[in-house]
């Protein structure tokens, strides 16, 4: 099998790994497997491909990477709202297995439900132990 066609099978591979994770896995040896490629038309040496493809692959994931994560990351607002995990709030709707009950902090009005889907009364005290979505979870 000649050098052109490992390196375009590698190229596939990698370009078919990418897509099945877009998790970023693959993507610089993508380009160091393309790179190879290219240079396979006109170098015949296997040592020098395989020099190629490892420099391409490394310089690709050292430069690329942090920008790709950034764009990846997209905009997320910071809005401290995670502050208030750990703090206690007193029952406004009864919370049971069903039912999402409401919980008041701070004069705020919160939608929760309980950890352990225990039924928790109107006028009990709960600590916040995470938010999830847009509502708390609670537990007595």
């Amino acid at each position: 099998m000649s050098p052109t066609m490992i390196w375009s099978i590698i190229l596939i591979l990698c370009v078919i790994a990418e897509i099945i994770t877009a998790a970023l896995v693959s993507l610089w040896f993508v380009f160091g497997a393309l790179a190879a490629l290219i240079i396979s038309f006109f170098v015949k040496s296997l040592l020098i491909q395989i020099v190629v493809f490892v420099v391409i692959s490394v310089l690709t994931l050292i430069i690329l990477k942090p920008m790709a994560s950034k764009a990846l990351r997209g905009n997320i607002v910071a809005t401290n709202v995670d502050r208030i995990i750990g703090q206690h709030a007193i029952v406004t709707q009864t919370i049971d297995a069903d039912t999402i009950g409401e919980v008041k902090l701070k004069s705020h009005y919160w939608r929760a439900v309980s950890r352990d889907n225990d039924t928790i009364n109107i006028g009990e005290y709960v600590e916040i132990l995470a938010i999830e979505g847009n509502h708390l979870i609670v537990t007595k």
